[in-house]
Parts: C-alpha cells; sequence; structure tokens
C-alpha cells in the first residue's frame, strides 16, 4: 500500500527540528509545501538552535519548546492540531558521549520513541510516523564486504547505535501490534551547512580556522560514506511521496563518496590551509573503546523511488568552507 502523497498531508509534527537535519528538514519543506502546516516540537538541547530556523515568520509554521517525553503534552499536540503524519528526528547522536552517558541515550532516544508512538496508538493510528535513524544499527562492515542492505541483520556496538535499534524495534513492533503505519529510514554521516561542531566534519573545519590541531582517534583509518542534508531531506521528501508503509529505506550515499577520517583532514587541510602536508595539523589520540571501521549501506532501494544524491562530497565540502 502506498501512502497519501505530501500534498494530501495538511498538519506535520516534526521532532528535533531545530537541530541539524530537523531544521534543514523544516526549512525546505515549509517554503515547498505551503499550505501543509508544519509544527516543530524540540527540547532545545546545547546542538539545537532556533537561528537554525529560516522559516520562523511562515504562516504555515509552528514553534513549540518541549519534549518528546512528555506523553500528555505529546498527546494534546496530536489531538488539538489534528496530526497525520510525524517526521522523528530527535535523538542523542554523538557516539563518544553515549560512552559516558549511556542512559540520556536510551531515556531520550528509546523511551521518547516509545513515548510518541504510545501517543499515536492512543490519539490516532492512521498517522503516519516516519522514525530516522542511522546506519550505525548494522554495526560494522568488512571493507570488501556488500553494502548493507534494509533486511540485513542489526548489529549495534556502541551505546548510540544501540539506543537507535531499540527505537527501531519499538518503531517495528507498534505497527505489527497496534497496526500503526511507519516508515524507517537510516542514513549514512549527514554533513552541510549548519551542523555542530561536536561533529567530524564541522569539527575539523573549526579547528583549523582556529590554528590548532585536529584530533583523529588511532590511525584515522576508519570509512564513513558521507552524504549532504540537503540530499537527506530530498531523499525524505519522496518517501514521503512514493514509499510504502511498513518498510525501510537506506538513505545511502553513492561509492564515490566514501571516505577515511585522514582523507577528510587531508581535503579540509589543503581546502582551509593550502598546505598537502597534514603532519602540523593533526594530532593522534587512542582509538575508541571500540570503532567500527566501516559502515556501507545500499541505496538502490530508494533509488528505485525515482531519488539519488546530488551533491558530490568534494562539492559539498568546497560549498561548507
Amino acid at each position: 500500500m502506498f501512502i497519501s502523497k505530501i500534498s494530501k498531508m495538511k498538519n506535520v509534527l516534526i521532532t528535533g527540528g531545530c537541530g541539524f537535519i530537523g531544521s534543514h528538514f523544516v526549512n525546505e519543506m515549509v517554503v515547498k509545501y505551503p499550505d501543509v502546516y508544519f509544527m516543530n516540537i524540540d527540547a532545545m538541547y546545547y546542538c539545537a538552535s532556533l537561528s537554525n530556523v529560516t522559516v520562523s515568520n511562515y504562516p504555515n509554521y509552528q514553534f513549540v519548546h518541549g519534549n518528546i517525553n512528555d506523553y500528555n503534552l505529546i498527546a494534546y499536540l496530536l489531538t488539538s492540531k489534528n496530526i497525520d503524519t510525524i517526521v522523528h528526528f530527535a535523538a542523542q547522536s554523538h557516539v563518544d558521549q553515549s560512552f559516558l552517558e549511556s542512559f540520556k541515550y536510551t531515556d531520550d532516544n528509546v523511551k521518547g520513541t516509545h513515548t510518541l508512538l504510545e501517543a499515536v496508538k492512543n490519539v490516532n493510528r492512521d498517522i503516519l510516523f516516519l522514525h530516522m535513524s542511522t546506519d550505525e544499527v548494522y554495526g560494522e562492515s568488512g571493507i570488501d564486504s556488500d553494502p548493507k542492505h534494509e533486511k540485513d541483520l542489526l548489529c549495534p556496538t556502541n551505546p548510540y547505535a544501540a539506543s537507535k535499534a531499540a527505537a527501531e524495534m519499538f518503531v517495528q513492533s507498534y505497527q505489527h501490534s497496534f497496526n500503526l503505519r511507519t516508515i524507517i529510514v537510516r542514513g549514512n554521516n549527514v554533513y552541510g551547512p549548519n551542523q555542530y561542531p561536536e561533529k567530524l566534519i564541522p569539527k575539523f573545519i573549526q579547528t583549523l580556522r582556529k590554528g590548532e590541531k585536529c584530533t583523529v582517534h588511532g590511525r584515522g583509518d576508519s570509512l564513513r560514506s558521507f552524504i549532504h542534508v540537503f540530499d537527506v531531506c530530498s531523499a525524505i521528501d519522496t518517501i514521503l511521496s512514493k514509499g510504502t508503509v511498513g518498510e525501510i529505506y537506506n538513505i545511502g550515499s553513492d561509492p564515490e563518496n566514501e571516505r577515511s577520517v585522514m582523507e577528510v583532514v587531508t581535503q579540509l587541510v589543503s581546502l582551509i590551509k593550502a598546505d598537502h602536508d597534514i603532519a602540523p595539523y593533526v594530532t593522534y589520540v587512542p582509538d575508541r573503546p571500540f570503532n567500527d571501521k566501516r559502515y556501507f549501506i545500499s541505496n538502490s532501494k530508494l533509488k528505485r523511488l525515482g531519488w539519488k544524491p546530488t551533491i558530490t562530497f568534494d562539492k559539498g565540502l568546497e560549498n561548507i568552507i
């Protein structure tokens, strides 16, 4: 069964819409669909900013300062605004921090998702619930292994990834147990404008501009596939328009956009410092307790809906600089 096109969706709740990906999605959708009402709920944690949202004065947009763990608030918003679609971005996403404060990740990523699902179950089971997850739920990919597909086994290896996998289990269980209309999407490493500088690319950019050294874990040989936030937003828009309820979609970059950490540093040093010798700009520290060497996912299922990434890593990096 295909879901309704976005033009037939009238009232959309976006969680975490002041964060990095969420704010870009809000900014794009509010302008693109002026006849659709968009409500953005955000707890305004350290990595969120009202300044990320450029559509605050649009008549089809409203901001609510609130927490997705507040069941009564969520139920009230779903009822009073006649919400028919939820796009769920809100999450703790700092992998390093998840090793230190794992309970916070359970509270926000697992319990928060559970709270939203319970509210949908009790208020209106016809609401479409799109859940933003991560490629890290698959666990590590081998250097020469095939890309992970949506039906592959989940094997998270850090507390952040485990919390996102657990949230997915709640989404799927509510679909099967209560016939909720759900879709799960799993994204690569997302980058782009306004990303909080705890993430790899903006952190290194900020560090180099300050004249400081980039901190690299281990040898910096971990591989990551990078996808621009604009491509992620267009992918979600495509899924809302053409996707199938109950399905999972990888929002994956193309193979040529895969880079090691050291390759990212090399490109940034070249762009910012105009230097091809990275040694003066890098300091090495012991690796994480466990650091997946590679995440590699297939985007073939999403491409069958007519989507494809349009921004190469090289061009995206140049545009940010």
